[in-house]
């Protein structure tokens, strides 16, 4: 029997190893980064994971959650591209507003102020992060969040209230170039 003891540890440990290997995407998403990079289609970093979980997050996907900026993910960031105006130099670089309209189009369609809290503050947070704002990333829409917001909306030229409005979202939603 004690012979046997290293066997069936060894079948055990392998049959584990699968579950490890195809863990769900969900699992994989590092959604919140310290910055958001410039990003070119053949890159192969941890940021593309990042890319590749917002692109699954928009419901442009399912692309796999395998940090390569491949076809798959070129493909399913088509559809935003088709919908830029004019003709940009690359169209596939994922640059800073690139990264808040991935976020700003995640945000739900509702007014945001302080004291509100969960996944819609978490999404503005990171839009604003992206958006090249220091702004803590926790999902509870405080003074800290108010004051970015306000300095978001002064930067693009709007009335700053630090209330997160169709406008603002608007702003977000198309990477602060409208």
């Amino acid at each position: 029997m004690a012979a046997l003891l290293p066997l069936l540890l060894a079948v055990a440990v392998a049959a584990a190893i699968p579950e490890v290997a195809h863990a769900s995407p969900a699992a994989q998403c590092r959604r919140t980064l310290p910055h958001y990079p410039v990003l070119s289609p053949g890159d192969r970093r941890p940021a593309v994971r990042t890319l590749q979980c917002a692109i699954n997050d928009l419901g442009l996907g399912p692309v796999a959650v395998d940090g390569y900026y491949g076809l798959q993910t070129k493909r399913a960031l088509s559809t935003i591209v088709r919908n830029f105006e004019g003709d940009p130099p690359h169209p596939y670089r994922i640059t800073r507003g690139f990264w808040t309209l991935l976020y700003g189009a995640q945000l739900p369609d509702r007014t945001l102020t302080e004291g509100d809290s969960g996944h819609a503050v978490t999404v503005l947070q990171r839009a604003l992060r992206a958006a090249g704002y220091e702004v803590s990333v926790d999902g509870d829409f405080g003074p800290e969040t108010k004051r970015v917001v306000m300095a978001f909306q002064d930067d693009h030229g709007s009335t700053a209230t630090g209330e997160v409005d169709e406008g603002t979202r608007f702003l977000l939603a198309t990477g602060g170039y409208a």
